[in-house]
């Protein structure tokens, strides 16, 4: 991995305003190390997938007065469990967020029940929760809690597409 100061130079947008870090195995350290840098503070688009991102690191950018401008927060296909989204929904300074990408980490139950009681985040409008460890009770009160909130795209895997057959009834499996 380069060093972080220098991935900050090579990929923040001309207007300061986006950072794509795809791909670039950050880890938590690194992710930590972008939220001390001050060149991000303009920041609106935040993209991290595929860095081996942890809860650790979501509570870094949680707890980072740095993103309060973020709108948009791609973690697609970290390692961010519950207690990430936990981070994420309380932050004081994520209250702007309008997009929020957690595709294909490891969320359950309790992180979509977190997301379900995300009075944090009144802004948000766009969640993605696909491809996660959430059974059948978290997948139907995220989309109960769609109607209560200005959440008005909700991408969460059915209820046919989850794996867990314990979660159905007898009747239920074939």
């Amino acid at each position: 991995m380069a060093s972080v100061e220098y991935l900050i130079k090579q990929f923040l947008s001309v207007d300061k305003r986006k950072i794509d870090l795809s791909n670039q195995n950050l880890g938590d350290q690194g992710v930590a190390t972008l939220a001390k840098s001050k060149a991000l503070s303009k920041v609106q688009r935040l993209s991290l997938p595929n860095n081996n991102i942890s809860d650790q690191g979501a509570k870094a950018i949680a707890e980072s007065e740095i993103f309060k401008n973020l709108r948009d927060l791609d973690l697609y296909g970290n390692v961010i469990s519950d207690d990430g989204v936990r981070a994420i929904v309380e932050s004081p300074y994520l209250q702007n967020l309008r997009k929020l990408n957690l595709y294909g980490n490891q969320i359950e139950v309790a992180g979509a029940m977190t997301l379900t009681d995300a009075t944090h985040l009144p802004r948000l409008t766009h969640l993605y929760v696909n491809a996660n460890r959430i059974r059948v009770q978290g997948i139907e009160a995220l989309k109960k809690a769609k109607c209560r909130t200005r959440l008005c795209h909700l991408f969460v895997d059915t209820i046919e597409d989850t794996p867990y057959e314990d979660d159905y009834g007898e009747d239920d499996v074939a």
